[in-house]
């Protein structure tokens, strides 16, 4: 099995491609390293596509050229052998499956996940996040369903930093507490659709007002990232009793720690000194029934 860089690169896109775009991008899926192999005139003879929109295509994805294109696209192959000692990804699970098998099928699919998350995210990318954070005063987290317990837990999270950190539930909350938000603010939105219709009405608001915004979401081509300073675009499939939310979460959620345990080492002592603040106050918790 390769890890197929191309199926990770292009299926998220989908969405945001045109009819013909689709038709290029589905034939690189199906050709997969053997694209190394073609030249322009091969791809647009068997596709029936002009060559100079497969270049458009190679260009609009984030390429230089075609050949750029390919000399990634085979950096990016690894053959059996050199992955004989990994796990195989399943691709989904089977009523006839044990529940051994099922922990080994969704653990699996886990790290199949993490490691596109790994091969998808750049220093630039975790840089331009990490400082729309730094010299906020405050940071909040909003989300809708699923989301919002996502953003909880990042909210959770982020308390230990020396930051005022806000989290709000309630969509009419969010979008009144939305309005007295500025350019000291950070805020990030999490919409796994990017479609979700409060949180693109809470994005308008935040940008109207020159706040500073952090997405999460699995679609590039939303409304959502573009009214973002910053996004992160994650991937992840629905499977029968998965849905593409709840597979995505541990990705979201590997990604906020990502940025966490950045953040902690930014202003290490003040961070600490939070940290340690926030221990000895839940001490107590710990003493509950105990007699002195």
């Amino acid at each position: 099995m390769t890890y197929d860089y191309l199926r990770n690169l292009l299926r998220p896109r989908l969405k945001g491609f045109s009819d013909t775009e689709k038709i290029i991008a589905e034939y690189f899926i199906q050709l997969g390293n053997n694209v190394v192999n073609k030249t322009l005139s091969n791809i647009s003879e068997d596709i029936g596509v002009s060559e100079s929109t497969i270049f458009k295509f190679v260009k609009k994805i984030g390429f230089e050229g075609f050949q750029d294109f390919k000399i990634t696209v085979a950096s990016n192959f690894r053959t059996n052998e050199e992955r004989s000692q990994e796990i195989v990804v399943f691709p989904d699970i089977s009523k006839s499956d044990s529940p051994y098998v099922i922990a080994q099928k969704i653990v699996n699919s886990n790290k199949g996940l993490l490691e596109h998350l790994l091969h998808s995210l750049n220093e630039e990318q975790l840089n331009q996040a990490l400082n729309l954070i730094y010299p906020a005063k405050c940071i909040h987290f909003f989300g809708q369903g699923a989301s919002s317990v996502i953003a909880l837990d990042t909210y959770h999270k982020f308390l230990r930093t020396k930051f005022h950190c806000n989290y709000v539930s309630d969509l009419h909350m969010q979008l009144s507490y939305a309005t007295k938000l500025g350019p000291d603010d950070c805020v990030f939105l999490f919409s796994h659709s990017g479609e979700t219709f409060e949180t693109i009405q809470i994005a308008k608001i935040l940008r109207n007002n020159q706040a500073k915004i952090i997405a999460l979401t699995g679609n590039y081509d939303s409304e959502l990232v573009k009214l973002s300073d910053t996004s992160f675009v994650v991937y992840s499939e629905e499977s029968a009793f998965r849905s593409e939310t709840l597979t995505a979460r541990i990705l979201y959620l590997t990604l906020i720690d990502i940025l966490y345990v950045s953040v902690m080492y930014h202003d290490e002592e003040k961070n600490k000194k939070s940290l340690e603040n926030i221990r000895k106050a839940l001490y107590i918790t710990k003493k509950r029934g105990v007699q002195e």
